[in-house]
Parts: C-alpha cells; sequence; structure tokens
C-alpha cells in the first residue's frame, strides 16, 4: 500500500529570516508535516537554532535538517546538537544528514572538499557514532575517520528512534539510505567536482534511480518496504511559459521532471498522485523562498484537508 502524503518547507539561502516565527506558524496551520532548514554556510543562520525557533513557536509540526552536512561538525557535535534539539522539542526532530556537495562553501572555508566516496564513508562512519551516542552509555570507537574514547552520549532524546533521512543522489547513498535510513531525501545527484548536475533531473533518471533503491532494499533484506520516499521540489510554475533557461529544471523538462511542478493546485495534485504511483514519493518537499511557494501551500491544504 501506499504511504499517506506528508509535506514539508524547507528554508534556505534566499528566504527572509525576518517572520520566521510566522512562516513556521503558518507551516503548520496549512496543514504541513516539518519545516525543515538546510544546512550551508552561506544560509543566513545556523541551522540548529532555527530548528528551535521553529518548535517554540509551534506545537505540532515537526521540525528536520535538510539536510546536516557531516564535513562541518563531528558527529559527537552534531549527536549532542540533535538530542538536544529532540529534548527540548518535545520529541520532534528528524534528522536529516549527508555527506556535503557544495564545493564553494569548502573553498571559502578552507575546508578539503574530498573525493565522493571519501566523504560518503565519513558520512556513513558518522552516522554510526551519532547513533551510538543517541543510544547512551559509553561509546567506543576507532575508524578511519573518527576515534571516541569512552564518551557518553547525552542527552538521551525524547524519541525512542529519532527518524534519519538520508539525503543525497548517488547508487553509495542509496545504498546506505536502503540499510539504515527511516527516509530517503531525493535531490539531482551531484557532480564530482561539487554542485548538482542538472542532465540527472529527466523522469528517465529517475527510474533508474529508483530501480537503483528497489534492489538495495531488497538486497538490505528489508521487509517494511524500505525508507520513506522523500522529494525535494526545486521549481513551482504556473506555466511553462514562465521558465528560463538557465534553471535547475530547464523548460524542455520541467513538465516531467520529478523535481518540478506545474500548473494549478488541482492540475499539481494530480501529478504528486501519478509520482507517487510511479516513483513511490509520498514526503514531497518545497523551498519556502520559492516565488510560487503559495501554489505549494494551496496544494497542501487541499490533501491534508
Amino acid at each position: 500500500m501506499p504511504r499517506p502524503f506528508r509535506f514539508g518547507m524547507v528554508f534556505t539561502h534566499g528566504a527572509d529570516t525576518d517572520g520566521f516565527a510566522d512562516l513556521a506558524r503558518g507551516a503548520e496551520d496549512d496543514g504541513f508535516s516539518t519545516l525543515l532548514v538546510a544546512d550551508h554556510l552561506d544560509n543566513p543562520m545556523a541551522c540548529g537554532p532555527l530548528l528551535m525557533a521553529a518548535a517554540a513557536a509551534t506545537s505540532t509540526l515537526r521540525i528536520g535538517s535538510y539536510v546536516y552536512n557531516n564535513d562541518l561538525r563531528h558527529p559527537a557535535v552534531l549527536a549532542k546538537e540533535a538530542a538536544t534539539i529532540d529534548v527540548l522539542s518535545g520529541g520532534r526532530l528528524e534528522l536529516g544528514i549527508g555527506a556535503g556537495w557544495n564545493r564553494p562553501e569548502y573553498d571559502q572555508a578552507g575546508l578539503a572538499f574530498d573525493p565522493p566516496r571519501t566523504r560518503v564513508d565519513r558520512m556513513e562512519e558518522g552516522l554510526g557514532i551519532i547513533e551510538a551516542l543517541f543510544a547512551g552509555g559509553p561509546v567506543h570507537h576507532d575508524g578511519p575517520h573518527y576515534r571516541l574514547d569512552g564518551l557518553e552520549g547525552t542527552p538521551r532524546p525524547v524519541q525512542e528512534h529519532i527518524p534519519i533521512l538520508i539525503g543525497g543522489g548517488g547508487p553509495r547513498m542509496m545504498g546506505i539510505a536502503a540499510r539504515r535510513a527511516d527516509i530517503v531525501g531525493f535531490v539531482p545527484q551531484s557532480k564530482r567536482e561539487g554542485g548538482l548536475d542538472q542532465a540527472t533531473v529527466p523522469a528517465e533518471v529517475m527510474d533508474e534511480r529508483i530501480a537503483t533503491l528497489d534492489r538495495a532494499i531488497a538486497d538490505a533484506g528489508r521487509t517494511d518496504g524500505g525508507p520513506e520516499r522523500s522529494l525535494l521540489v526545486f521549481d513551482l510554475w504556473r506555466s511553462p511559459d514562465e521558465v528560463l533557461p538557465d534553471e535547475m529544471v530547464p523548460p524542455e523538462v520541467v513538465e516531467t521532471s520529478p523535481y518540478a511542478l506545474v500548473g494549478d493546485p488541482f492540475a499539481m495534485v494530480d501529478v504528486l498522485e501519478e509520482r507517487r504511483d510511479r516513483w513511490g514519493f509520498s514526503y514531497i518537499v518545497c523551498f519556502a523562498g520559492d516565488m510560487n511557494v503559495d501554489l505549494f501551500r494551496a496544494v497542501v491544504r487541499k490533501m491534508t484537508g
């Protein structure tokens, strides 16, 4: 059976920090499941404090990172931050984590932008440490990238299990998500040299990526259907005529790419149901700063009642 729809809104660079609490309350009132915050050094504010501001302004809205870049902090630091947010929010955190893809912020901060394999290996190792610290007790770890010698995981999260979202685009990330994630966040695949690859936005590429995920879920022996499938919609348009050639989703594929929605809210509802049938996407996410975000708000209100 298909999973029920739920919706998230991502706050990232380009969004206005003024009225952030009102943004969170509005998302809750409109029926969004989560308010998510991206983790980039060029964002207007840091991810963790914004998540707590959203939690403080609301009562039922879930909050989540979309996604924490593993390379920007030690996993022991991230585990403490995430557990603290879960405690202070009353157990509303969804922890999204990824291997990093935005090379300019690495260069500007003087951080090494290692090859994809190294970044992904480090992220998976870091995730294991975070999960161990969430479980409590002294954690001992001696791995290729991190060492811990009896560190206690405090505080203990309110949730018995904080949902883990793994975001990424490549086959290895799909494999890790199939084994370890509660949610897999689909974005266009990153380039080896950094940045997102526009060539991976067509529907035919998504067919291949979903087939890769399905094989990985089968290989992992999961019997729960695998992780919930989340999709980040990069562009919302009232008409294909509005689309400019330099957009992430170019005009020639904007009506069929999973990363864009075109039309009025009624048309978007139909398209989302078709995409859930085709690819299994039930957790749909848009940017808070999109100029047509009100279209998506209307879609959410229609689909959540």
